[in-house]
């Protein structure tokens, strides 16, 4: 397993809610990033976000990324899955299998990302080339 880390910007968020039903609003998202570091590049998402009473949120998304992966170039696509609760949670972004082009192909891996209190974003992604 190799191991390379960077930051992300997100370039766009843009919002619509499904149901703004009680117990939990549903919101679909679509949004795009910039990568730098490890991974340099850019992607798009659509994510399906469940947003409960007291904090508590729920995600689940895909995403392609388009750009290089310590120098190999290519796209793949990383799934999201995501729950959580002022008492904790999990969280999950994962390639999906076969889904890389180029010179990334056959490419797996799972990434973690952290946000600062000042709202940067940074990741670090565990991966597999053949």
């Amino acid at each position: 397993m190799t191991s390379t880390s960077g930051r992300f910007d997100l370039t766009r968020w843009d919002e619509d809610v499904i149901d703004d039903a009680e117990g939990a609003k549903l919101v679909r998202v679509s949004n795009s990033k910039t990568f730098e570091g490890g991974i340099s590049g850019t992607s798009d998402a659509e994510l399906l976000q469940a947003l409960a009473q007291e904090g508590s949120a729920a995600y689940v998304g895909i995403e392609r990324v388009r750009g290089e992966i310590d120098g190999r170039k290519g796209t793949f696509v990383f799934r999201h899955s995501a729950a959580g609760s002022a008492g904790g949670g999990d969280f999950r972004v994962d390639v999906v299998p076969d889904s890389a082009t180029g010179d990334l192909r056959g490419l797996r891996g799972e990434l973690s990302i952290v946000k600062t209190p000042e709202g940067e974003h940074t990741y670090t992604f565990d991966y597999e080339l053949p």
